[in-house]
């Protein structure tokens, strides 16, 4: 009997310790801990303590409070922002956290057992629906974090909506926590890429409109549309993400996105002087006594090179700098 009596206190001592108020979140963090221990299989059947052992456990209600585990299942869906929300619907639907979230463009491979996901516009509108509840900054993260190019991103972003969705939207600041911290990583690689193509972007005049080839490495396109038709509004363009094959084209103040295999530069005298116009512009700016190349490559990355005209020879080492300087001998 003094035993049994240790082994309840022992139990309520690990049911109470280090815990958070909330009695919700307070039994999904521990009582599979518990129900794994000695102590709860000696318990549950001892009538002197069937009350208290009911009382604190709720043993009726354990399934309300059964947290998800990770299994061996890949989840793969269309590819599509539905169908990644129909994946969290389905992730809670079946109490599992899987091993991986994979779309078409994945390699099909895999040990793991497959887990076909069907967008379903329902019960994507419902996941939706409590994004929005959990405030901006949870959307936002999870809507910017999507484009990213990273393999494992739709598997972050579903396990930092499971954690948002159970703690609330404080959650979303915890960076502290690896998976929120996974997530802000994505959302920060994104908005700091779509910025720079804000910056760096050389329009070339084509067919009436505007044109322009981008080799990002994430899907930055629909970040970059509101700065463009904005700044301009009267304008009719086109960006090419030469990357992934996808053009954002703007015609008559309406934008689409369209698939695209190659995009064909203007190679037409009068924009080649244009071209070469900016380029002497931007030689005439410069001072060669603070040249500074490695401060250069901070604020201007390498890999945005090949995409802007002025930069382009400086980019193509011994044989660049002779163009530039014949050019500019002339």
């Amino acid at each position: 009997m003094a035993a049994m009596r240790t082994s309840v206190g022992r139990l309520y001592m690990l049911f109470d310790a280090c815990l958070p108020k909330n009695e919700k979140v307070k039994k999904r963090l521990n009582i599979c801990k518990i129900t794994e221990s000695n102590e709860y299989n000696e318990l549950k059947n001892y009538t002197p303590f069937a009350k208290q052992f009911e009382k604190i456990f709720s043993i009726d209600k354990l399934s309300e409070y059964d947290p998800a585990h990770v299994t061996d299942t890949v989840y793969r869906y269309d590819g599509t922002f539905q169908g990644f929300l129909c994946c969290i619907f389905e992730s809670y639907s079946r109490k599992e956290i899987p091993a991986a979230v994979c779309a078409p463009d994945r390699g099909q491979i895999s040990f793991y057992d497959s887990c076909e996901i069907v967008t379903d516009p329902a019960r994507a509108q419902r996941v939706a629906r409590g994004l929005e509840r959990l405030g901006p900054t949870v959307k936002e993260r999870i809507t910017t974090g999507f484009l990213s190019d990273d393999p494992e991103h739709e598997l972050i972003l579903l396990r930092f909506a499971r954690i948002c969705f159970e703690k609330g939207p404080a959650a979303a600041h915890a960076t502290g926590d690896p998976d929120i911290c996974a997530a802000f990583d994505l959302e920060r690689a994104v908005n700091n890429e779509a910025c720079k193509y804000i910056e760096f972007i050389r329009f070339e005049q084509r067919d009436m409109m505007l044109g322009t080839v981008i080799h990002p490495k994430n899907r930055i396109l629909p970040l970059l549309r509101g700065h463009f038709c904005s700044r301009l509004p009267d304008e009719d363009f086109m960006i090419f993400d030469a990357t992934h094959g996808i053009a954002m084209l703007r015609r008559d103040r309406k934008v689409q996105y369209m698939v695209m295999e190659h995009y064909d530069k203007n190679t037409g005298q009068e924009e080649l002087d244009w071209q070469k116009l900016w380029k002497r512009f931007f030689d005439a700016v410069t001072i060669e006594q603070r040249r500074n190349e490695r401060c250069q490559m901070t604020h201007a990355p390498k890999r945005y090179w090949k995409d802007m005209c002025e930069m382009a020879l400086l980019g193509r080492g011994t044989a660049g700098k002779a163009e530039q300087n014949a050019e500019a001998a002339r």
